[in-house]
Order: structure tokens, then sequence, then C-alpha cells
């Protein structure tokens, strides 16, 4: 046992004589340490999320615009009326309106309104 410190020994003073081994062994442990701690998969996982998160950032950047023309489009007049237009089937003084009867609906007195124009 002796014999095996003294050689350990032997060995740590000669590697004190070059730095450069000193500093690469240096580095391989910290990477190993870095590894095994699970650090280093911490950081993965992290930069992926952030990526993520970057993505779906920019998709509400682009649809929080896209949101805005809407606001600016439905503040003008033409747009109101177009939508009052369509959606109660308003029509404009001058307007020409066409009145299509269904085929399938007969004359029957259940389908007949009782006031006639």
């Amino acid at each position: 046992m002796r014999e095996r410190l003294l050689s350990l020994y032997a060995w740590a003073r000669e590697m004190a004589h070059h730095p450069v081994k000193i500093l690469w062994l240096s580095l391989a442990g910290a990477a190993v340490g870095v590894v095994l701690d699970g650090t280093a998969i911490r950081v993965w996982s992290l930069h992926r999320e952030n990526a993520s998160i970057q993505a779906r950032l920019v998709a509400a950047k682009v649809r929080a615009k896209e949101m805005d023309f809407k606001i600016h489009e439905a503040q003008q007049p033409e747009f109101i009326e177009r939508a009052a237009r369509d959606q109660f089937d308003l029509v404009k003084e001058g307007d020409l309106v066409f009145i299509f009867a269904d085929e399938q609906t007969s004359e029957t007195p259940e389908n007949t309104s009782k006031f006639s124009l």
C-alpha cells in the first residue's frame, strides 16, 4: 500500500512540471462532472424549451398583428355596413333584391302565412 502511495506521489510531482497536461486533466474532470451531475442535460433541455417558446412568441406576434388589422378594418364604415348586410340581410335603398322560392315546399295552408300582401 505504501509503495502505491509513493508511486502516486511521484506521478503527481512529475505532472506538476507539465501544466498543459494538468489543464487537460482538469477539463476532462470538469466535463465528466458536468455530464454526471446532469447539468449538460438540463442545459440542453432548457435550450429546446427556449426555442419552442421563441417560436410560440413569433406566432403570437403575427396573430396580434392580424388582430390589429382586423380591429382597424372593423372600425371602417364600409366594413360595418357590409357586416350589417351580411349578418342581418339588410339592404340599402335602391338595391335590387332577389327572392327565390324553395321548390320543395308547396303552397299548403301550413306553409302560407295568414297575412298576404
